[in-house]
């Protein structure tokens, strides 16, 4: 045999895809955890902002009477930024578009705005 005729062979084993599918689904979870690590020990941010945009998102839903599910989220400008959360259907009435305050923040949560 020549060296230009060398045949390299991987062999790889028959449980590879198994084992692939339990590391994948370990780090979905390792994820989860430190998301909600995050969402409730993360710091608490306060910063002047504006309410840009006031938005009601309707869906499907086979739970409710009506078939129909609403999700409310109002968005501020802060620092250059954009950044919406949800809201409850309460709060988002007291949401006025150009109103001016202080938000109190921790993640996605919105946790005040005066």
């Amino acid at each position: 045999m020549s060296a230009n005729n060398v045949i390299l062979a991987i062999n790889l084993p028959d449980d590879l895809f198994p084992i692939l599918g339990v590391a994948a689904t370990l780090t979905w979870f390792a994820a989860i955890i430190v998301w909600s690590i995050r969402r409730k020990f993360g710091k608490t941010k306060t910063c002047k902002a504006t309410v840009v945009n006031k938005q009601i998102n309707e869906t499907f839903s086979k739970y409710s009477g009506n078939g129909k599910e609403y999700r409310y989220y109002v968005t501020f400008r802060m620092n250059g930024k954009r950044r919406s959360f949800a809201v409850s259907q309460f709060s988002y009435s007291g949401y006025r578009i150009g109103e001016t305050g202080t938000l109190k923040y921790k993640a996605d949560r919105l946790i005040d705005f005066r």
